[in-house]
């Protein structure tokens, strides 16, 4: 007897299978779209890859999880091991760094992907010999905003040492 879904108790059916079924329920948007907006001629074809009685193409995966909202490394590497189990993928895949894999699941994307902005505060950061003396804390951001609206200048020009000193006196007879 045949297996007609040989693929039904992989990693990658199973994710594409939780997130076909979420794309409906929170966004009632049907299998039938969804393989609409990908191209395919026959949307059948994805509950065909969901309920695992076909294999997710490598060279799709991406895009059907941009489509059904996964994460694309992630599916990408379990449509991977759909089609080559044998093969230890994680020579390959593996983060060489715990850390970056931290930052990009905070960021909710790679760190290549991040604003300018945001890559160059995380440059200063690593560069900054003690960063806690530069960088604040989430508690001291709006004692800075106020320091900001009232001496505009002073994160472009620096501020005064008259300024300073009595920033400094005002602040210990507080």
């Amino acid at each position: 007897m045949v297996d007609e879904h040989p693929y039904a108790n992989t990693r990658a059916a199973q994710l594409l299978a939780s997130a076909l079924r979420r794309k409906a329920d929170t966004e009632r948007m049907s299998v039938r779209a969804i393989g609409k907006e990908l191209g395919y001629k026959q949307a059948v074809v994805l509950s065909h890859m969901a309920n695992g009685r076909v294999p997710i193409p490598v060279d799709r995966a991406t895009d059907i999880a941009r489509a059904v909202g996964l994460p694309e490394r992630e599916f990408l590497l379990a449509v991977l091991h759909q089609r080559h189990d044998e093969v230890d993928w994680s020579l390959i895949t593996s983060s060489s760094d715990e850390f970056v894999d931290e930052l990009e699941a905070i960021a909710g994307r790679p760190l290549s992907t991040l604003p300018a902005e945001h890559r160059q505060v995380m440059r200063e950061i690593v560069a900054e010999s003690r960063p806690e003396r530069r960088w604040l804390s989430l508690a001291e951001v709006p004692v800075m905003e106020l320091i900001r609206a009232a001496v505009p200048y002073a994160r472009s020009d620096g501020m005064p040492r008259r300024l300073m000193e009595r920033f400094a006196t005002a602040l210990r007879s507080a």
